[in-house]
């Protein structure tokens, strides 16, 4: 490529682009951007078809180009719209570049001016006969050429009564020349905007002026329409005395559709370029393809399922359902569009299941008076007549069906077809890679969450920037450990499954009260339970949510108790102090807490007593204002010697005249909104 020369071998009039084997820009010159809509559609490693959507399905030709088993390629006619009084056409030429098939350079050359020129002639040709017309004073002479004219010819007097038409108006219309003559130009008009009375009046006050390029929709007897293009005058009959009206035209229905055809490639290119989610862009490509391609409603069916099936195979029980609908809104297809949001099809069955059956697209040009359709025709398909289809693709495989209809009766257009099928392809390919993308975020969201339920969110989020070693001091954190006592016994009356299911209830519990009060669960081992306040975000007074935690921990056993007729309890013990905590190792990682503060805890669970919270005293100086506590006394610990530890009873606003003596405390209820509990009394 470095040995790529333009001075030496493309002409200055000339621009090019380099493209790789995938067809992504590699190099451009410098006039390129003029070609295309927005300078960044020639950014290196660009698809080319974001900038010139008229290559797209080409893909088999360039690598035939670039292989040597085509010489070139040529794209001839291309226009552009960006000025709507000025707009820019090009042809496009393909050839290898160098011998190892890996690059491919395209040669825009600008033919505006030729263009432009051919179309003055022809114009500046029927301008002519025209005034050949009018300064002719030989009738035979004005027939001879109104008869050989290629152009259709029309004559009207000044009402607009059809006076006189040309053999060109009648093979382009398909009508008689009886059915013309003596009928209002209007009735073959399709154009409820043309006013003939305005281009009368203008045609009369510029004193015989030509009135050029008057587009105009007629239909054809076969109920199809046609632009025409119309250059309009006045003819005298006698001298000054204006009498007729003619009116020259030049079909121009190709090159309307071969613009709408481009006009509409670009809106699904840049729809499929924006789009984040399929649902955001087919309502919108829908509404592009109607608008640009002037049909009066699309639809896109799905199937409802997705059996089994060899790729490429199209399953017998599938059912489409239309998912996605645009109409006119000049048109009123509400009950069409409700029968629709009803309607399921089987394959061969309507329109969409012929086009899933087949695979292809389907072209159907007065589909209500169609046999094969009549069974699915109703009272609210009569105003539809024409209706096309096209498969949506990924390879041989079809994974849904877009239909369009019009109010027209409208001939086969083998350009559109084409056009439809690459759609199709495009479309097939936006939602494999939306799909795969949807699947891939899915799948992270599962990770994340995984990854959450096994550390907290900020050390996951520490772990995922590669850090190593994670560990950090906390002055004071408060640590509970719990065990269900009775457990052991349970295991041996029942089965492993069973054991596992209730023990699953009792966590699930305990992890919503860890939750709600903004606890950190740190882990279970079998059937002991451990969480901590204060890290890895510190809280004001860790001992107080603890100490609530542990009561509501009392009183989630006793209702599930209830439910199911257990005799089960808690041993808690609570203490606070420094830690230090953190992952280490490489492999099955958890966030765990290491220190005196955790061995104190443990020893509180250890030496408790069955249904009892014991506390160390710390855990006493700093929760005894708001909660009530009994004094155990000095108790022996493993490890500590001797320790003064307390009971935590329940919460001093909780307590209503205890009675003298032995007293009993109601335990708070729990959040109505995550748990129900029915009320308990403990001594």
């Amino acid at each position: 490529m470095s040995s790529f020369n333009r001075e030496k071998f493309v002409p200055p009039h000339v621009e090019y682009i380099i493209l790789n084997s995938d067809l992504r820009i590699v190099r451009v010159s410098g006039g390129s951007d003029r070609f295309v809509e927005d300078p960044r559609q020639l950014d290196v490693e660009t698809e080319i078809g974001i900038g010139f959507p008229e290559l797209f399905g080409l893909e088999e030709i360039f690598s035939e180009v670039l292989h040597g088993d085509r010489e070139q390629f040529v794209l001839k006619g291309i226009v552009r719209h960006f000025q709507p009084d000025a707009p820019i056409y090009l042809d496009i030429y393909a050839i290898a570049l160098g011998q190892h098939g890996d690059r491919l350079i395209l040669f825009l050359e600008e033919v505006t001016d030729r263009m432009t020129l051919e179309q003055t002639l022809v114009q500046a040709s029927n301008e002519m006969m025209l005034l050949v017309d009018r300064l002719s004073v030989s009738e035979a002479y004005t027939e001879s050429i109104v008869m050989s004219m290629a152009d259709a010819l029309l004559v009207t007097d000044l009402s607009g009564t059809i006076q006189k038409v040309n053999p060109a108006t009648i093979a382009l219309l398909g009508y008689e020349k009886s059915e013309l003559v003596g009928q209002h130009f209007l009735s073959i008009l399709d154009d409820p905007n043309f006013d003939i009375a305005e281009i009368q009046r203008y045609l009369l006050a510029e004193d015989g002026e030509i009135l050029k390029n008057v587009e105009l929709v007629c239909r054809c007897r076969n109920g199809e329409n046609v632009t025409i293009a119309f250059s309009c005058s006045v003819i005298p009959n006698q001298g000054r005395d204006w009498q007729e009206l003619i009116y020259i035209g030049r079909d121009v229905t190709k090159q309307l559709r071969a613009q709408q055809r481009t006009l509409a490639q670009l809106s699904i290119t840049q729809t499929l370029s924006e789009a984040i989610a399929i649902e955001d862009a087919m309502p919108k490509i829908l509404q592009g393809i109607c608008e640009h391609l002037h049909w009066d409603l699309g639809e896109l069916w799905l199937p409802d399922t997705e059996p089994d099936k060899p790729r490429g195979e199209s399953p017998q029980n599938v059912r489409l359902s239309c998912v996605a609908a645009w109409s006119d809104p000049s048109v009123d297809l509400s009950q069409w569009m409700l029968a629709a949001r009803q309607k399921t099809f089987t394959p061969q069955e309507g329109i969409p299941g012929q086009i899933w059956q087949r695979g292809k697209s389907e072209w159907i040009a007065d589909w209500v008076r169609d046999r094969r359709f009549k069974r699915t025709a109703s009272a609210t398909t009569q105003s539809l007549r024409c209706a096309c289809g096209f498969p949506i693709q990924i390879g041989n495989e079809t994974i849904g069906v877009m239909t369009l209809f019009s109010q027209e009766v409208r001939s086969p257009d083998r350009d559109l077809l084409r056009m439809m099928t690459l759609v199709g392809g495009q479309l097939g390919q936006f939602i494999q890679r939306k799909r795969a993308e949807a699947a891939l975020s899915e799948q992270r969201e599962q990770t994340e969450r995984l990854l959450l339920n096994i550390l907290p969110e900020a050390i996951a989020d520490r772990l995922k920037q590669e850090e190593g070693i994670i560990a950090e001091d906390f002055e004071e954190v408060t640590v509970l450990f719990a065990d269900i006592v009775g457990f052991t016994e349970l295991s041996a009356q029942i089965s492993a499954t069973d054991l596992v299911r209730l023990l699953n209830q009792v966590f699930s519990a305990f992890d919503k009260l860890s939750e709600k009060h903004g606890l950190e669960k740190i882990k279970t081992i079998g059937d002991a339970y451990m969480v901590v306040g204060g890290l890895p975000k510190p809280i004001a007074n860790s001992a107080v949510a603890i100490a609530q935690m542990a009561l509501e921990m009392q009183q989630a056993i006793v209702s599930f108790n209830a439910r199911h007729h257990q005799q089960l309890s808690l041993r808690i013990g609570i203490h606070t102090g420094p830690v230090v905590a953190g992952v280490i190792g490489i492999k099955k990682f958890n966030y765990d807490l290491w220190g005196d503060t955790v061995n104190t805890a443990s020893r509180m669970e250890s030496h408790g007593v069955p249904g009892k919270i014991q506390v160390t005293e710390a855990i006493y100086r700093r929760i005894c204002d708001r909660f009530v506590l009994e004094k155990r006394g000095t108790i022996s610990v493993k490890g500590k010697g001797k320790m003064t530890t307390y009971f935590l009873v329940g919460r001093k606003e909780n307590l209503a005249n205890p009675p003298q003596g032995k007293q009993q405390y109601s335990l708070p209820k729990m959040d109505a909104d995550r748990f129900w509990f029915p009320t308990q009394v403990l001594s």
